[in-house]
């Protein structure tokens, strides 16, 4: 589809260079149908995807592109191996899908760059439609790094887990078995009991009156 919007001079247009943000078109037209002649360049070194959205210059080392070579895919199949994508991915996702679009052919990105289309006017060429502008960070991994740093935390979670729970039931066992041991109680040998009156010398006890006692 091809704006029904002039394209406003280019002259009269703005540096849209901005750090920080990453602009981003989205394309649901099979890749291997576009003309070749789409993405040549002019003496300016500007293409077609410049001029229809009415962009006088951009850093051509800033552009990223993605998307599958005929058809389309899912979008978070696409933007997810883009650069630092973790930090705006999910925003795009769910853009694009607002859009009614559930699936992508490809994608387009400028970074350090943050395309204005309510001051252009300009929404969408005959391949492309303008998605939005995003903060990204160069921090930030892409978001299929993000889920394999994720995934990976989480098998080591549940590793421990699993490592912990054995330990409580080797435990557990090892205090069943305690429990259900014989007891032993230690037996004093007989010869080593001795009562104390035997031990003592036996008092002779006198036999009738004796008056010489007194």
């Amino acid at each position: 589809m091809v704006s029904s919007t002039t394209p406003t001079d280019i002259t009269e247009l703005p540096n849209f260079e901005k750090h920080g943000k990453v602009s981003v078109w989205c394309s649901t037209t099979s890749y291997d149908t576009i003309p070749d002649s789409y993405f040549e360049e002019d003496d300016q070194g500007l293409d077609a995807f410049a001029k229809n959205f009415s962009i006088s210059e951009y850093d051509h080392e800033n552009m990223e592109t993605n998307g599958v070579a005929s058809g389309t895919a899912l979008v978070k199949s696409i933007i997810e191996d883009c650069s630092y994508s973790s930090a705006y991915g999910e925003g795009v996702i769910h853009k694009i899908n607002k859009m009614g679009h559930a699936q992508v052919s490809w994608i387009i990105l400028l970074f350090d760059f943050e395309y204005r289309n309510k001051l252009t006017k300009i929404h969408e060429d005959d391949f492309l439609q303008y998605v939005g502008s995003f903060v990204y960070d160069m921090d930030s991994t892409s978001l299929a790094e993000q889920e394999q740093i994720e995934a990976a935390r989480e098998a080591k979670r549940l590793l421990e887990a699993q490592l912990l729970l054995e330990t409580q039931a080797a435990l557990v066992e090892a205090d069943a078995a305690a429990e259900s041991a014989p007891t032993i109680i230690p037996v004093v040998p007989k010869a080593a009991t001795l009562k104390v009156s035997e031990a003592e010398p036996e008092r002779i006890q006198p036999k009738g009156h004796n008056p010489w006692l007194k």
